[in-house]
């Protein structure tokens, strides 16, 4: 083998430019002929002698030849690209053989190939991962948001790079660059759309962002109406949340990262919010991003208006404390919008009705009961007191906790007050005690703490408390509060429609641990809203195979999927026959039982990608 230099000229634009063909020379009855293997392109300028080591590593590696030197790092990387190329995807065809020509082309019809090949020469080379794309971008062909983005003008380069970086996220579940580095090396997913992720640049994958970002609005509406009609979906319920991520950086350069609360207790990084509307079976519906020090209840009345002009008018809202402040709940009743929401002050149910509470479902020792209470207000709120028994264990334990390193902080004070570097001062004292009701105060409450002061000084003599049992014991362990407004359902049916938020508090959890969503490494407000929205439709597309394997009776979390297809890969079986020539054979792998059992429950092939067959 050999690379050609040609030199073309353009007709109309007079312009003169190199073509670089791959071309191996062959005798034959009437002579010597040439055959182009592979017209390929790079951006190297290359010497002659570069360009004869890079034809000579390219038939090592067709060949499956072992080399016995030491190629440089450039050389190698262009060879392993083209390589692949010449024996996955160009199936090698000489002029001179019609009859291997004529068996080629209908090889996926015949339904035996005989060849006498070299058991010892077979080996198996660019072994690559399959099975979770093949869902996956079945998933997405399934809603049609390969189609929505041709619509919008993409061109097919850049729909098949938005459905790299989207599969990207589901796979490997990494940050930009880490996926293009998976596109290139550890996926067969470019097989499988016909695309060629070997001449994908970072920076495409970056503008790529920036093209779904523009159309982000029309995105959701588009996935939203299709996920209804596929799923028959109703969407009668409406649940929103709200959490942070955090960026790893500084995040100067970007106007929305602003230092918070971090749920993850990233105090220590700038944060992002997002805002995510989901419906009942935990599709979303709608999102938001936000500045990272953002009130969580300010984000609501945008997201209901957006939902009003929607059309979607009668949906019940589920919120939680958080956001559900008394402005809000009084902006609900305005719109005329059903809410269920948890109350932000913690009350007892009254004391007739502690006695009256009803069951509503046991599951894993946990009891969970509940009591309907009329207020008849003016705001026309019920309020609905449950009882968990989990609930009440585990604040049980934490209050016994929080008690016992309250007391220890107090003896501690009053012990230093008798040594040297100890707190004396009266006004440091009281400072002390103060900060420590602050840290405990679920406890604190229950506690009469006095000082006695030394006479005649400005020193303390002792630290005492007493602890209140009957007011400690008064509270009611492991009961909330849900306010409901506009619905006559019964306790039971409000509580379950309530725990439905837990399907938001699980895409939350998915989004950051599965597909990646945390940490952000960007630095500027577009790129860092381009990575959150990517995450999002991969989001859709995860939810999309998951809801599918539910309905079938396969529960099972996204990692767990993640696993057991892993192993379901394609590779290139390589040999050598009679005649010396090198056959290559690239195929998937035959699917385990598990991996079967999902394909069927999705209804698509388990074969993903065809045959391919090449001889040199």
């Amino acid at each position: 083998m050999f690379i050609r230099k040609t030199i073309k000229k353009d007709k109309n634009t007079k312009k003169i430019y190199h073509s670089y063909q791959l071309v191996e020379a062959y005798r034959t009855d009437r002579g010597p002929r040439q055959h182009i293997l592979l017209t390929i392109t790079y951006n190297q300028s290359l010497s002659k002698e570069e360009r004869k080591l890079l034809a000579n590593r390219i038939e090592e590696l067709a060949s499956s030849v072992q080399s016995l030197l030491a190629y440089p790092d450039h050389i190698e990387t262009l060879a392993q690209a083209f390589a692949r190329q010449l024996t996955e995807n160009v199936p090698v065809k000489r002029a001179s053989d019609k009859k291997e020509n004529s068996e080629s082309e209908n090889s996926e019809k015949n339904k035996t190939d005989y060849e006498t090949v070299d058991l010892n020469s077979v080996e198996h080379i660019n072994c690559r991962t399959v099975g979770l794309e093949h869902i996956c971008l079945e998933t997405i062909q399934k809603l049609q948001l390969d189609q929505k983005l041709k619509e919008f003008g993409f061109t097919q380069k850049e729909v098949t790079t938005a459905i790299g970086s989207i599969i990207g996220r589901l796979v490997s579940a990494r940050s930009e660059r880490a996926m293009h580095f998976w596109l290139q090396n550890n996926t067969a997913l470019d097989e499988l759309i016909g695309a060629d992720f070997s001449k994908l640049s970072l920076g495409q994958c970056y503008q790529i962002s920036d093209k779904l970002l523009n159309k982000k609005d029309e995105i959701e509406k588009h996935l939203a109406f299709i996920e209804k009609d596929i799923f028959n979906l109703d969407n009668a319920i409406v649940l929103y949340d709200l959490t942070n991520t955090y960026l790893e950086g500084t995040g100067c350069n970007s106007n929305k990262s602003k230092r918070g609360r971090s749920k993850e207790k990233r105090t220590d990084c700038p944060l992002i919010s997002l805002g995510l509307v989901l419906n009942e079976d935990g599709f979303p519906y709608k999102s938001h991003i936000y500045e990272g020090n953002i009130s969580e209840p300010q984000t609501l009345q945008k997201i209901i208006t957006e939902l009003s002009q929607s059309n979607n008018k009668t949906s019940v809202i589920v919120l939680d404390a958080g956001i559900a402040s008394q402005e809000n709940l009084e902006f609900l009743r305005m719109q005329n919008r059903p809410y269920i929401v948890c109350s932000r002050t913690r009350s007892n149910p009254p004391e007739s009705l502690k006695d009256n509470f009803d069951f509503i479902e046991k599951k894993n020792n946990n009891i969970v009961k509940a009591v309907l209470v009329d207020k008849s207000n003016d705001s026309g709120e019920v309020e609905l007191f449950c009882h968990s028994t989990a609930r009440e264990e585990k604040e049980t334990a934490i209050k016994s906790l929080f008690q016992v390193r309250f007391e220890k902080q107090l003896i501690k004070l009053n012990e230093g007050l008798n040594k040297k570097r100890g707190i004396k001062k009266i006004e440091k004292v009281i400072e002390k005690i103060g900060r420590l009701k602050e840290k405990y105060s679920r406890v604190a409450r229950f506690y009469t703490i006095n000082v006695e002061r030394l006479e005649n000084t400005t020193n303390v003599k002792k630290v005492t408390f007493i602890l209140n049992n009957e007011a400690i014991n008064d509270r009611y362990n492991g009961v909330y509060c849900l306010k409901c407004w506009g619905l006559d359902w019964k306790a039971e049916k409000l509580w379950k429609t309530y725990r439905m938020l837990t399907k938001v508090e699980e895409g939350f959890r998915c989004l950051k641990s599965e597909l990646g969503l945390r940490p952000i490494y960007h630095q500027i407000d577009d790129r860092i809203d381009g990575h959150l929205f990517i995450t999002l439709l991969a989001y859709h597309v995860m939810q999309s195979v998951l809801y599918q394997l539910n309905n079938r009776g396969i529960n099972i979390r996204w990692q767990t999927l993640r696993d057991i297809m892993s192993t379901h890969t394609r590779v290139t079986s390589s040999f050598k026959n009679k005649k010396g020539e090198t056959i290559n054979v690239r195929s998937s792998t035959i699917p385990g039982l598990r991996q079967n059992k999902i394909y069927k429950a999705l209804q698509i092939i388990s074969q993903p990608g065809r045959r391919i067959k090449s001889k040199i």
